[in-house]
């Protein structure tokens, strides 16, 4: 029964991993929120927007990019400090694609991939 049980909630952990719909640039944009939060005096991770959201002709995507979040990432805590990154991620908001019958209007920071050097 043990066996059972454990099997079960194994193949219920894997579902809830793999199931929830987690996209890249959401996970990488959390993960450097944290490493900003870590290294940047008074950053809040909680600030950043790293949501992805589509619906009712609207889509929002994180506020860092994909090559932004990595960047971040790779990068140690005095060289976020020494340029910048803090503040300009600080500022960073999501881009919001806005949809009309035929067109699309994109808002929010048009300088995601400056965010890092």
């Amino acid at each position: 029964m043990r066996r059972r049980r454990g099997a079960l909630l194994a193949v219920l952990l894997v579902a809830a991993v793999c199931c929830t719909g987690l996209r890249e640039d959401e996970l990488l944009c959390e993960e450097a929120a944290a490493h900003l939060a870590h290294c940047c005096p008074g950053f809040e991770a909680s600030s950043l927007s790293c949501s992805y959201v589509s619906g009712c002709g609207s889509t929002t995507y994180p506020a860092l990019s994909v090559a932004a979040s990595q960047c971040i990432n790779g990068e140690s805590c005095s060289a976020l400090v020494s340029s910048d990154v803090c503040q300009r991620a600080a500022r960073a908001t999501p881009v919001v694609e806005m949809e009309a019958s035929t067109t699309t209007t994109t808002t929010g920071d048009e300088e995601l991939a400056e965010v890092c050097p």
